[in-house]
């Protein structure tokens, strides 16, 4: 049986890493006594697949995961059984069975959509704040730098961008960003919150970003692939 779980990711757990979340869900399916389906070979795994890596410090309200498992079990007992054994911030509110020859959620997943929230620093006037998200989806190239295993690497983003609004009011923002993801590429929001800075002139420092929806080629959510 292959089932489908969306969760939520917040609060404490907003600073598990993707590993620790791995083995959250993997602690939680035992302690429940639902009967996992394990890789063979010298290291089995938990036949468990993630839509996409949560980066730390964010929330994510739309989390996927399809996991195998040896029997039919109910998905209401299912879902009541792991959150009491899930720790605090990892919560499943949707399950439901999936047919076997499904894709992978890794292989459909195409971008992210993201809200984040903050304040302007200093004397930043909205305007500016406005004029600079324009800029950014008027040039061709917008250049970041990531961190990678050889250092410092200079990574064009633009094309990546896919969408982006945002909106002040008194001195707080709000940006809506839809963002690639998958095996394509991937752009952060906190890189588009860097360019930004730039074209500003002043730094944009998001207290409060959400992973809100994780979406296929056809725009479609994952749940619905």
């Amino acid at each position: 049986m292959r089932i489908r779980l969306a969760y939520k990711q917040c609060g404490p757990a907003r600073y598990l890493g993707h590993l620790d979340v791995m083995r959250a869900f993997e602690r939680a399916f035992r302690r429940a006594g639902l009967p996992l389906v394990y890789s063979r070979g010298f290291n089995p795994r938990p036949r468990m697949v993630f839509a996409a890596p949560l980066p730390l410090g964010f929330c994510g309200g739309q989390e996927y995961v399809d996991v195998e498992l040896a029997d039919t079990v109910d998905l209401e007992q299912l879902q009541e059984a792991l959150n009491r054994t899930l720790p605090a911030g990892l919560e499943v509110f949707k399950a439901r069975k999936v047919p076997d020859v499904t894709p992978a959620l890794m292989s459909i997943l195409n971008s992210a959509r993201y809200t984040a929230c903050g304040e302007l620093s200093g004397e930043a006037q909205p305007e500016r704040v406005r004029d600079a998200v324009a800029a950014l989806m008027a040039r061709g190239e917008v250049y970041v730098e990531r961190e990678t295993d050889k250092g410092l690497k200079k990574r064009d983003i633009r094309l990546g961008i896919r969408s982006l609004q945002v909106s002040v009011k008194d001195r707080s923002f709000m940006l809506i960003m839809e963002l690639a993801a998958g095996s394509g590429g991937t752009v952060r929001p906190d890189e588009v919150l860097i360019a930004l800075s730039e074209l500003a002139g002043t730094p944009l420092e998001a207290v409060d970003v959400w992973r809100t929806a994780l979406l296929s080629r056809e725009g479609k959510v994952l749940w619905e692939c």
